[in-house]
């Protein structure tokens, strides 16, 4: 019975939606022009009858999700016009079900302004971690102005997938590379060293660039002997001046001794 109620509300609102006098939506999709989500209001009736005969949100959305995932999209927007209240469970389970979506999913959310930019990041990046950069990116794209505060939101969200979301965001904005990194580090300072080689990888054809991320991560990361360990050896594989390693370290309030003794480990001259 449960099986053919929920694929009863599948039918009977892909059917609402397809019509076009029904559905004030574009079939085609700009996510660049950012077009106005507006399901009519027989559509999000139709939506709330289903939900009060016995389905839950997440459930009849789940469902509408998994048959008709090309329309993710209108489905996320007639279940926030519905239940904006639901917000929460309306982005996760959207996210788990098609998180291949995530950007039209941020870009809707966004769009009905159920929450900030900061929160729904947080709660599309928790719903599918693997998904994490891209979802982070398309906050960023949507809401630029809260760039920094949106990064700093993922990466503390799920802090295992900070070198991913690091690595996507400087794909996207390569100007805001060494932004990037040090705002990553400093909230999630623990994988610190995997985010520097995450970000390194973008920049392998730019050894000033690379020599600058070094530099600046030694100083952000001065208190975790772990990652200043990995950090010296890399800086003298990379034949950087331990001189610059040294003063770098010094600002981070790594002590003379302390400085000495990891820069003598690598450092044999």
């Amino acid at each position: 019975m449960k099986i053919q109620k929920l694929v009863g509300i599948s039918i009977g609102l892909t059917a609402l939606i397809y019509g076009q006098s029904l559905f004030a939506i574009q079939n085609t999709v700009n996510l660049d022009d950012k077009p106005p989500f507006t399901p009519s209001e027989q559509t999000v009736k139709f939506f709330k009858t289903q939900v009060e005969r016995g389905s839950s949100v997440p459930s009849a959305l789940n469902s509408l999700l998994n048959r008709y995932p090309q329309k993710t999209a209108d489905f996320v927007a007639v279940a926030l016009s519905a239940y904006p209240e639901k917000y929460k469970e309306v982005i996760s389970t959207s996210v788990s079900a098609q998180p291949m979506f995530v950007d039209e999913i941020i870009m809707v959310a966004l769009e009905y302004k159920v929450a900030s930019s900061v929160e729904i990041v947080e709660i599309a990046v928790s719903a599918e971690p693997s998904y994490a950069g891209m979802a982070t990116s398309a906050a960023c794209k949507y809401n630029p102005e809260q760039f920094i505060e949106i990064v700093k939101s993922a990466v503390t969200a799920e802090p295992d997938s900070a070198d991913q979301i690091a690595q996507k965001l400087v794909t996207a904005y390569p100007t805001k590379t060494m932004e990037i990194l040090i705002t990553t580090i400093k909230e999630v300072p623990y994988v610190g060293k995997y985010v520097l080689d995450a970000l390194l990888a973008t920049v392998s054809d730019d050894p000033s660039k690379s020599e600058d991320m070094i530099v600046i991560t030694v100083e952000q990361l001065a208190q975790y002997p772990d990652a200043m360990d990995r950090l010296v050896q890399l800086a003298q594989q990379r034949n950087i001046a331990s001189d610059k390693i040294r003063e770098s370290a010094l600002k981070g309030g790594l002590s003379e001794d302390a400085v000495a003794t990891v820069l003598s480990e690598h450092y044999k001259d």
